[in-house]
């Protein structure tokens, strides 16, 4: 049996392979409604050899929805363009099926970081709009949150072991005021005596970190508070972590993940104790004598970056927002025919009101954000589409930049982040 075994793995093998595809906008701009755009398609082999032979198709969509097939036959020629383009603003996004060889096997296409498998471009971005509405109560229903978390416990307990360098770490523990739960992270501290500024947020979707360095940061010395939004005490290690997590996630109703339930209770959803306890967090580490009295960035990646446009609406001591590929955004694009923000509930279940969203939406938080923003974006970014993040970004009201990345998908890549850091230290420098 297990020769059998071996011998098919084998086989399996043997009938998939991978190679890399690159799929790009002829030319590096945004185009205009109505305007053909020009994609070229090249399929390698290896890395300096073309493919001559294989047959798969190209789904084209408008924002993730609404499919338009193009069959591509490499046997034709291998670059190759096709044309299309949108009579309305968003993006257009190019995914690729795996490729079909003349004998039969399959080409599954390897998605790198320099060679992401889509493609994707810009119309009129800057016209893309939010869907959806706000409640009438939105103001009320954070307002009514933010009073109640007012006085919410907060606990430091020194952690020598997480110190790192020029950084000494404690744990930081905020508990609800009905005593239902709390979040905990890490608070690091600059070891030179001074005045630094904050910055803060959470991780990306997940199990949570159980290290104390946040995903997007200043390069200058800071204090920097890192949550996880979960109700159980962060592990020492990322596997007792990861195992916590799965032991919780048991626990939730119908064995839905997080960012799923109670997405119909707006006071149950996950998002509403954890935005809150970290807005309470921040106002706790702004009253610690270390604090510059003056400067506090709110930044993230992913959920973080969803958490941070939440946050940069919250707390009125924000002075700046650094959002990487944020989440959370636009939950009604549905309504518009576009993929709305990660977790994208309404397009998941369109039969089910998911009624707390709209309390949520990162775009919405954006249209009341007023201190400098700024804002990263992959053009082919299928977990949170880019016509999402630009509903967010169009809403910003006061300063704002937008860092796009034509090439990448969801990621925190090293050049956003150093853009985002740098954006920090220079708004904190003024």
């Amino acid at each position: 049996m297990k020769k059998l075994f071996v011998l098919l793995a084998a086989v399996i093998c043997a009938a998939v392979y991978a190679a890399t595809i690159d799929i790009v906008a002829a030319e590096n701009r945004d185009y205009k409604t109505g305007e053909e755009i020009t994609f070229k398609v090249t399929a390698y082999e290896s890395k300096d050899k073309l493919m001559d032979a294989g047959t798969f198709t190209l789904k084209i969509t408008d924002s993730g929805l609404n499919a338009i097939p193009v069959k591509a036959d490499l046997s034709k020629g291998n670059p190759f363009t096709f044309k299309t383009k949108l009579n309305r603003p968003g993006f257009v996004f190019v995914k690729p099926t795996d490729c079909t060889m003349p004998d039969g096997k399959v080409v599954k296409w390897a998605n790198t970081r320099e060679l992401p498998a889509a493609g994707g471009a810009a119309v009129e971005p800057e016209k893309i709009r939010q869907a959806g509405s706000v409640p009438e109560d939105f103001h009320k229903f954070w307002a009514d949150g933010l009073k109640a978390f007012e006085k919410a416990e907060v606990a430091v307990v020194r952690a020598p072991e997480l110190d790192y360098p020029g950084y000494k770490v404690s744990r930081i523990t905020v508990t609800f005021p009905d005593k239902s739960g709390f979040i905990d992270g890490f608070l690091s501290i600059p070891v030179k005596k001074g005045k630094y500024p904050i910055i803060a947020g959470v991780p990306g979707a997940g199990p949570g970190v159980v290290k104390p360095v946040p995903y997007i940061c200043n390069f200058k010395p800071s204090i920097r508070l890192f949550m996880n939004i979960f109700p159980f005490r962060t592990a020492a290690t990322a596997k007792e972590q990861t195992a916590r997590y799965n032991e919780w996630t048991k626990t939730l109703p119908e064995g839905k993940p997080y960012y799923h339930v109670y997405s119909e209770n707006r006071d149950k959803f996950i998002y509403r104790n954890a935005f809150l306890a970290l807005s309470r967090a921040v106002d706790f580490v702004a009253s610690l004598p270390e604090f510059d009295g003056k400067n506090i960035a709110a930044s993230g990646n992913s959920q973080g970056g969803g958490t941070a446009l939440a946050l940069g609406y919250l707390n009125k001591k924000i002075t700046c927002v650094a959002a990487s590929v944020p989440a959370l955004c636009d939950h009604d694009g549905v309504l518009l025919k576009r993929v709305p923000g990660w977790p994208r509930l309404n397009l998941g279940m369109p039969n089910k009101k998911h009624t707390a969203l709209p309390y949520f939406d990162g775009a919405t938080f954006a249209s009341f954000i007023k201190v400098p923003t700024i804002i990263s974006v992959g053009y082919v970014d299928d977990t949170c589409y880019p016509a999402s993040i630009y509903a967010a970004y169009n809403n910003l009201k006061g300063e704002k930049k937008i860092v796009t990345l034509p090439r990448a998908g969801h990621r925190n890549s090293a050049e956003s982040r150093k853009i985002l850091g740098e954006f920090i230290d220079s708004v904190f420098a003024r």
